[in-house]
Formats: C-alpha cells, sequence, structure tokens
C-alpha cells in the first residue's frame, strides 16, 4: 500500500489527473470570445477544464502549452492572468494549483512569443531602472564634485603667477572673481528660468547627457593650457557656460526619476541624489588637495619676466572634465531604448502617453500649481534654504577669519559639513519624508497622520538649524567664547539639518504635483528665486571678505567678527522664516492629497 500511495502522488501521475483527464471526459472545446490572441498556439498543446466549486456553472475552457511543462512552475503570475480568470470565472480550490494554471495559460502573453518574456522583461525594466539609479547617482556626484573646482583652485587663480594674463587696468583679480561668482550664479538663475520647459520636452536623459558634454569641453578647455584658456577673462567666460549647464542637472535628474522609476521609489532616489551631491563635495575638497600637491611636485614652474609661474592648478579642470565620460556613457547606455515605452508608472503599468510635452503644457501645469498657497510656501523655503546650504562656499574663509584655523583646517571644517548632510540624507530621508502612493488602500487617517509627521520632521530639522545660527552669532558678539573644535562641530550639525528640507520637500512637490508634462519646470521654478537670491548674498559676503582681511591682531580679530555679524544674523531670520513657511506648505500638500483620497 505504501509503494502503490507514493505512485499515486508521482508529479506525472498529478499532471495526469489535473490536466489531461478531464479534457478526456470532455468533448472538443470552443473557445470563449473573450479568449486572448496569444493563446491560440499552433505547436503542441493539451486541453484543460477549468475548477469551479460550483459545478452548475459552465466551464471555460484554454489552451497551455507543453513547453511549460519543461520550463517548470515556478513563475509569477501577471496581472493580465488575474483580469482573465475574473472575465471567464474561473476559481480554484488551493493557490498552488491557481498559481501552476496561471503560468500555463499566461506565461507566453505578448503576442505568442516566448514563455519566458514576460518575466524577461520584467528583470529587463528593473535592470534598466537600477542602472538609471546608479547613472544618476554618479551624475550629481561628478557635477557636484565638478563644481568645486573652483574654490578649491581659487586662491591660486587670484594669484599673478597662476598663468593666467590680465590686461584690465580697472578691474583687480580679486574684482574680477568677485564679479564671476555673480554673474555665474545669474547664469544659474538664468538656467533654472529658461531650461525647464525645455527639460520636460526633450527629456531627463537627453538633457543630462547634453549639460555632461557641456561641462566636459569647458571644464576641460580651462585645464588644457594657454592656447583654450589664457586669460582671467576666459576663464571666467567658460565658468560662467559651466553654470548655466550646472543649473539643468538638477530637474534634468527629477524629470529622469519621474519617467523611469514608480512612485514608491521617488524619496529613495531624491535621496540618492542629495547623498552623491555632497559625497561629491566630500570627495572633490579632498582628492583636489591631494592632486594640487602632486602636481605641484611634477609640474616644472616657468618664469614670465619675473614672476614665477604655477600651472598645477589646471590639472584639477582636467580631472573634473574627464571624469564627466563616466555618466555621460552610463546614461547613454542605460537610456537608449527611450523613455516612454519603458516608462514604469505609479501602478506598474506602461505609460499610455506616447507624445512629447510641449512648452504650452509645461507652463499650464506651473500656472495651475502657482495658484495654490502650498506652491509659493515651498518657494520661500526652498529659496531661504538654498542659500544656507550655499554657506559651504565660505566656511573656510569664515573658520580662518573668525576661529582663527588654519587653511587646511578650514577645509576639513567644509568638508565636516558636507558629510553632516551626507549623514542626514543617508540615514533619515526615507523615515522623515518618506514618499507616499495616494491610492484607495490608504485612507484620510493615514494620510493626515503621515503629512502631519513629515511637517513636524521638517520642522524639527530646522529649528536644529537655528539653534546653530544662533550660537554663531552669539560668539560673533562675543556672548559665548567657542573654540575651534565647537565651531567645527556646529557646522556639521548645520549642515545635517539642512541637507533633508532643502532637497525632498519641493522635489517631491514637484514630482507629484507636476507629472509627466511639468516636474522638471515646477523643479526649475522653485530654483529660480534662490539662485537670484543667492547671487545677491554672495556679491554681501563676497564684501565681507574685503573688511574683515586675513591676518592680524585681537583686535583684527574683533573687527572681522563684526563684520561676519550681519552675514549670520541675515541667514538666522531666514532661517525661521523657512522653517514656518515649509512646516506649513508640508501640511497643506498633505490636506490636497487628503481630499484627492
Amino acid at each position: 500500500m505504501v509503494a502503490l500511495s507514493k505512485l499515486c502522488w508521482h508529479p506525472a501521475y498529478y499532471y495526469l489527473i489535473v490536466f489531461i483527464l478531464p479534457s478526456l471526459s470532455s468533448p472538443t472545446p470552443t473557445a470563449p470570445d473573450n479568449y486572448p490572441p496569444s493563446l491560440y498556439r499552433i505547436d503542441r498543446t493539451f486541453f484543460v477544464s477549468s475548477w469551479k466549486v460550483d459545478t452548475n456553472v459552465e466551464r471555460p475552457r484554454t489552451k497551455i502549452n507543453n513547453s511549460i511543462f519543461k520550463r517548470g512552475l515556478g513563475r509569477t503570475r501577471s496581472a493580465c492572468a488575474e483580469k482573465y480568470q475574473g472575465k471567464c470565472g474561473i476559481s480554484f480550490p488551493n493557490a498552488s494549483l491557481q498559481k501552476a494554471t496561471d503560468v500555463a495559460l499566461f506565461g507566453g502573453m505578448r503576442g505568442g512569443a516566448d514563455d519566458g518574456s514576460t518575466d524577461e522583461a520584467e528583470v529587463d525594466s528593473k535592470s534598466k531602472a537600477r542602472g538609471i539609479s546608479i547613472s544618476l547617482f554618479l551624475t550629481y556626484l561628478t557635477v557636484m564634485g565638478a563644481k568645486c573646482a573652483l574654490p578649491s583652485t581659487l586662491s591660486m587663480l587670484t594669484s599673478p603667477n597662476s598663468g593666467l594674463a590680465h590686461r584690465n587696468a580697472i578691474l583687480s583679480r580679486q574684482d574680477v572673481i568677485s564679479r564671476l561668482l555673480a554673474f555665474s550664479t545669474l547664469s544659474i538663475a538664468a538656467g533654472k528660468l529658461f531650461l525647464g520647459p525645455v527639460i520636460d520636452n526633450l527629456g531627463g536623459v537627453l538633457s543630462l547627457q547634453i549639460a555632461l558634454s557641456t561641462l566636459s569641453i569647458c571644464l576641460g578647455s580651462i585645464g588644457l593650457g594657454m592656447q583654450t584658456c589664457p586669460t582671467l577673462t576666459s576663464l571666467a567666460m567658460y565658468w560662467i557656460v559651466v553654470d548655466f549647464a550646472f543649473s539643468s542637472c538638477w530637474a534634468a535628474s527629477v524629470k529622469t526619476i519621474r519617467d523611469y522609476l514608480p512612485e514608491e521609489k521617488w524619496s529613495r532616489e531624491i535621496g540618492r541624489l542629495a547623498m552623491a551631491a555632497r559625497s561629491g563635495n566630500a570627495i572633490s575638497f579632498a582628492f583636489f588637495a591631494w592632486l594640487l600637491q602632486w602636481a605641484s611636485s611634477k609640474v616644472t614652474t616657468n618664469s614670465i619676466g619675473a614672476v614665477q609661474v604655477d600651472t598645477s592648478w589646471r590639472w584639477v579642470f582636467r580631472a573634473s572634465g574627464a571624469v564627466q565620460l563616466i555618466p555621460l556613457m552610463m546614461l547613454s547606455y542605460f537610456g537608449r531604448k527611450g523613455v516612454k515605452s519603458d516608462n514604469v508608472l505609479n501602478n506598474g503599468e506602461q505609460s499610455k502617453s506616447t507624445t512629447k510635452s510641449t512648452l504650452k503644457d509645461s507652463l499650464t501645469i506651473l500656472f495651475h500649481q502657482s495658484r495654490t498657497l502650498e506652491f509659493w510656501l515651498h518657494l520661500v523655503s526652498r529659496s531661504i534654504i538654498m542659500v544656507l546650504v550655499s554657506f559651504l562656499l565660505f566656511i573656510p574663509s569664515f573658520m580662518t577669519q573668525c576661529y582663527g584655523c588654519s587653511s587646511s583646517a578650514s577645509a576639513r571644517v567644509g568638508s565636516m559639513f558636507a558629510l553632516g548632510c551626507l549623514l542626514s540624507v543617508s540615514t533619515l530621508a526615507e523615515r522623515a519624508y518618506p514618499s507616499i502612493v495616494a491610492n484607495s488602500n490608504i485612507g484620510k487617517s493615514r494620510t493626515i497622520s503621515s503629512s502631519r509627521r513629515k511637517a513636524y520632521s521638517m520642522l524639527a530639522f530646522l529649528t536644529l538649524a537655528t539653534i546653530c545660527l544662533v550660537l554663531q552669532a552669539s560668539f560673533l558678539q562675543n556672548f559665548l567664547i567657542l573654540s575651534p573644535t565647537i565651531g567645527a562641530l556646529l557646522m556639521f550639525v548645520f549642515g545635517f539639518s539642512l541637507a533633508i528640507p532643502f532637497y525632498l520637500p519641493s522635489s517631491m512637490f514637484a514630482l507629484k504635483r507636476g507629472g509627466e508634462d511639468g516636474s522638471a519646470t515646477i523643479a526649475d521654478a522653485f530654483d529660480v528665486c534662490g539662485f537670484g537670491l543667492l547671487a545677491v548674498f554672495n556679491g554681501f559676503v563676497a564684501r565681507v571678505l574685503d573688511v574683515s582681511g586675513e591676518t592680524g591682531s585681537a583686535s583684527m580679530l574683533l573687527s572681522r567678527k563684526k563684520a561676519w555679524l550681519p552675514v549670520f544674523a541675515w541667514m538666522l531670520g531666514g532661517s525661521i522664516i523657512a522653517m514656518v513657511s515649509l512646516f506649513w506648505a508640508v501640511l497643506l500638500e498633505g490636506e490636497r492629497d487628503r481630499e484627492i483620497v
């Protein structure tokens, strides 16, 4: 009996009983009208009856391909199988039998292709999404690293022995650099103003390819030598073009995320972009310091008249231009199939839109969102926090002049600020500001609690940033005595508290409210005012640097601290305004999402 029972439960007899015997006891089936066309296969087929608990209901017959048994029944059931079973009224006594039959019926969908084509397409889609994610990370890593090339070599560029000719009798070298900082920031603002609709029309991947190519050419031209960049003015012109191309990178990255990735991954990808940005800052400062040291020992100095020329700084721009080719090649590989054909939307289905967005579509979406209060609150908070985050460029000068740190120690404090930003977005991004897919499974109470949690998280982060600014302002007024170590720690906490409020709320708003046709336009609209405000702020800080000086006695230290006090007073007021506006922006956005649910 034991042997007989084992023989009866052999898998071959299971398939015989389940699939073949019902067809032998039934007449030749006639396919119902709602059969998918791909089920009519000319190759070897069996007929199978469906199982229904209610025997009075007519049982439809379906065809299966016997190659399924050779490949195994371990494949994932597709949505097509579930939809088809609902139309035919099919039900099964157990889940394993249902899964096996679904695979047998629908393993060869997509117009009669091989049985594994559905799973292969799913794997290919996931692989492509992973490749796009890595490409975006490398893009922002290299772009933000290249942005540190100018600050890393600024002291060398203003020196007469830089090898850059300067023939302007009215403006000094410092004046040229000061105007370069102002005009380059305005160049970014101009790019944010005009390039958003263009990015929505071209697509994120193509826009990034154009930007990376421009960065590589301009940075490489600066680094090549006297033939391509002979004067300080030519360097300034190249850098203005670099900043114009740089202005498109964030919006193009947001557009690429919207085109290729589902909504539940948006927050994670924005966090990864922020990680890449801050990693690029931290790594580039350290790498450029090593590169300058290496180049100074390898490059021979030439004499022009009575001046010894040191061109080791050009190696920084050569490396910055060459590294842009890595993400450029990756984007060309993973984005070559186009966006709309393989787009993964929130519900996992293929994009139904086959037409590109137009300038009118993007501006219509922007106009519609500009009529909401949360749009303007996001714009105010984003603009102010952008200025606070960009203070990174002046941290070395501030630590040198107010804390008496050496140049190397001040540069390390700048790296600590970047590391604070990196730690924040790498550990708390998804927890503090998670993505929410609005569907029927999410109730209103859950939407409200989640939006409140995000709003209070942003309030906590910006409160921490405000406390850091209060302590720094108290130090500048001599109300507190802070050591350089405490000052460096405050800068670390300051960066930690700003990263998530800067990167996530406005970008998630642009992704959700902008959709396929307006996400880049809204993202750039938020940054236009920010970079315009940043241009004014940079000019203000540049005048503080001129007044402060670099060395002197204790009285000179007091005068330098007094010169920096208005800067921190402005930053403190801006931090309070950003804290209040962002809190209410997130709350109102949650209320609007609740109305949609």
